[in-house]
Formats: C-alpha cells, sequence, structure tokens
C-alpha cells in the first residue's frame, strides 16, 4: 500500500557535504585562472608592442618591439628635438631593438637597422656661452636605395602640425618656398649654410689627422726597412735570405699602406671639395 503522506527530500539534502565544498574550490580555481590566462594574454601583447625611448644627456636608452618606423622616429624626434624624415615606402615596417646609454647617432642606426640613416649636425651656443654641435635633421631609408631618388617623409612634430601630409624629394634640401618662412635669406638657408661651414670645417680636420697618422705608420715601415737592410749588409751569407724575405714583405707592407692612405685622402679631398662648391 502506498504511503500517501510521502513527501520528497530536496536533492540537494542527498548530496554529500565533501562533494559540495570541491565543487565550489574547483569553481573559484576555474575562475582564478582564467583571469590569470586573460591578465597574462593582455601582458604578453603589451609585451609584443613596445616603446621606450629615453635621452640621457647626450645618450640614448630604448626599449622597442615590433613597432613601425614611423612610430619610434616620432618618439626619437620629440625625445631629442631633431627633424626627423623618412623614407616613405619603409615607413609602416615594424622594427624591435634593445640599446643602452649609446650616443644618438650611434642609437639611431642601431634602432632602424637593417634600414640605414644619415645624421647632419649643426652648432649653436649652449646656456654657458660655448659653441656646441648638435643633430638637426635625422634621415632614414632603405639601404638598397642609397638615400637617392626617395620621397621622405618629416615626422617630426612641427612638420605635422604645419605642414601635414608634406613629402620631400630630399630631406636636406630647403622645401618649396614659403612665403616668409623659406625665402631668400632666410632662417633656413641660414640654418643650411652653417651646417655645410661646419661639415668642412670638420672635414679640413679629419684630412689633417688622416694625413699625420699615414706619416706616422708609413715611417715605422721604413724604419723597419731602414733596419733591415743594415743587418742584411752585415749577416752572414747563410742568414740573407731570411733577411731578405723580411725585407721584400715590409717593402710590398709599404707600398700599400701608402696605396691605401692616399686613396683615402684623395676621397676625402673629394668630398670637401664638393662642400666647398655647394657654399658658393
Amino acid at each position: 500500500m502506498v504511503d500517501l503522506n510521502y513527501s520528497p527530500v530536496p536533492l540537494l539534502d542527498n548530496i554529500d557535504e565533501e562533494i559540495m565544498k570541491q565543487f565550489v574550490i574547483n569553481s573559484i580555481i576555474s575562475v582564478f585562472l582564467t583571469g590569470a590566462l586573460f591578465l597574462s594574454n593582455t601582458l604578453a601583447d603589451s609585451d609584443n608592442n613596445k616603446l621606450r625611448i629615453e635621452l640621457d644627456g647626450e645618450y640614448l636608452t630604448a626599449e622597442i618591439s615590433n613597432m613601425p618606423i614611423i612610430d619610434v622616429l616620432k618618439k626619437i624626434s620629440e625625445v631629442c628635438g631633431a627633424e626627423v624624415f623618412v623614407d616613405a615606402s619603409i615607413q609602416n615596417n615594424t622594427i624591435s631593438a634593445n640599446i643602452h646609454s649609446l650616443p644618438v647617432e650611434k642609437a639611431v642606426k642601431r634602432i632602424v637597422s637593417p634600414y640605414s640613416s644619415v645624421a647632419v649636425f649643426a652648432q649653436r651656443t649652449n646656456s654657458k656661452g660655448d659653441k656646441e654641435l648638435f643633430i638637426s635633421d635625422i634621415k632614414v631609408y632603405e639601404s638598397s636605395s642609397g638615400g637617392s631618388n626617395v620621397q621622405y617623409v618629416n615626422v617630426s612634430k612641427s612638420a605635422q602640425t604645419e605642414h601635414k601630409s608634406q613629402v620631400y624629394q630630399s630631406p636636406f634640401r630647403v622645401p618649396p618656398p614659403v612665403p616668409g618662412v623659406h625665402a631668400k635669406g632666410s632662417y633656413a638657408e641660414k640654418a643650411q649654410k652653417r651646417i655645410n661651414e661646419k661639415m668642412i670645417e670638420s672635414r679640413i680636420k679629419k684630412i689633417a689627422y688622416m694625413r699625420s697618422k699615414a706619416s706616422m705608420e708609413e715611417n715605422r715601415v721604413r724604419k723597419d726597412i731602414t733596419r733591415l737592410k743594415i743587418e742584411l749588409s752585415r749577416a752572414p751569407i747563410e742568414d740573407r735570405r731570411e733577411l731578405s724575405s723580411e725585407l721584400s714583405a715590409k717593402t710590398r707592407e709599404l707600398y700599400n699602406l701608402q696605396k691605401r692612405n692616399i686613396t683615402r685622402i684623395q676621397n676625402e679631398e673629394r668630398i670637401l671639395r664638393q662642400l666647398q662648391a655647394r657654399q658658393h
């Protein structure tokens, strides 16, 4: 006979208390792991796109990961205060670099590698009244182009404000005249002239140093040749063959040294003549 007074026991009452505790603990762990995984992915994405550039005096430190060149160069321009131009064909390519306390010019070359870069120096008077050099312009371009026949985009903050989307065929020529800005005798033209003068002065000093160094190197070898000739004249017959061989090697060394030095100095002198012609 069926007992009509039967009342079902709630399901929860039948669940073992330990099982219930384990269920709750597992749920909490699951939520925690899901959150940790999400945070980890977020941080990983952040690490995959990193851009930190700091200037300490004349030294640059940078942490860059998978950033477009144009964004990196905008930051460099902002930090260093230089006008920065980038080859329009590579501006959206990504680069990565990690450098610590390098001079600005060397740092930029490392940062934009495998692309090429050139820095132009100008002169200014510091707060102490002393003359000093600073980087006024930087250009970055595809190495295979050699920097010629390239369209450059000025990524500097001033250019974005004043000349949006302006493209230059060459960043180191004065852009198309703007009344009162790039007219003949303007600040831009005078600044370029001062830059050329400083480059000429620097090139003259470099040539003088190269001549002095070449003379010291050649005189050192000449002294060795003179010594070997004296030793050869006094040496017994059995030792003369070895001394003759050394003398021939030193003579060849002097010839190659002179040839190399002449070529290098002539190249520098050719560049100097081009700079001087540009001034007139």
